[in-house]
């Protein structure tokens, strides 16, 4: 499948650099200081997730997309995302113990199934189940950590995975920005070109 390009808006590539350095600013600074107040923490990551959340309308609204849906599924996630980072805003501490507590349950539940994934599973090779089995232990032995010590390990560990992810995506809106283009699916976009 062939992709055809087209420029995007300059308000757009602006919009996208801007946000872009402002979520790559703030990220950083995050990583820059884990241990600090958990509010700040929380507060600072809600600000880059509610930028996150206007690029993706802003990215709806300019959708060069060829179906309805996936305009409207753009902006309603980025409807959603602002949503949760305004409430994440409003109240840090709770949202901190709550994604800390989340996140960990999450872990603890993706360890045990890599674990009983490398003990069950016959069609993968022996190097490939050992991997699985360690990966499942040190799954489960990190979230036991982060659910045992919630604020003094918890909080800074996700303020640096979180920073990271939203590292990657400021550099992804600053690239596109720079770049200046988008992509089209080749036959449903020529269709609607013509």
């Amino acid at each position: 499948m062939s992709l055809l390009q087209d420029k995007s808006p300059s308000w757009l590539r602006i919009l996208q650099v801007v946000l872009g350095l402002i979520s790559i600013g703030l990220s950083i600074a995050v990583l820059a200081f884990p241990a600090s107040a958990i509010a700040t923490v929380i507060v600072l990551l809600s600000i880059v997730l509610f930028i996150v959340g206007i690029e993706r309308i802003a990215s709806g609204i300019s959708a060069a997309s060829t179906t309805r849906s996936s305009t409207l599924v753009n902006i309603g996630l980025g409807i959603l995302v602002i949503i949760l980072s305004s409430i994440a805003m409003a109240y840090p501490l709770e949202s901190a113990a709550f994604l800390i507590i989340l996140g960990a349950v999450a872990l603890l539940i993706n360890g045990i199934a890599r674990l009983i994934h490398g003990f069950v599973d016959k069609n993968h090779a022996g190097w490939s189940r050992i991997v699985l089995i360690f990966v499942g232990i040190v799954s489960i032995i990190l979230s036991l950590i982060v659910l045992a010590h919630p604020v003094s390990i918890g909080i800074p560990l996700l303020a640096i995975i979180l920073s990271v992810a939203l590292i990657i995506n400021g550099l992804e809106m600053l690239g596109l920005g720079i770049a200046g283009r988008r992509r089209f699916s080749s036959s449903a976009t020529e269709e609607s070109l013509l």
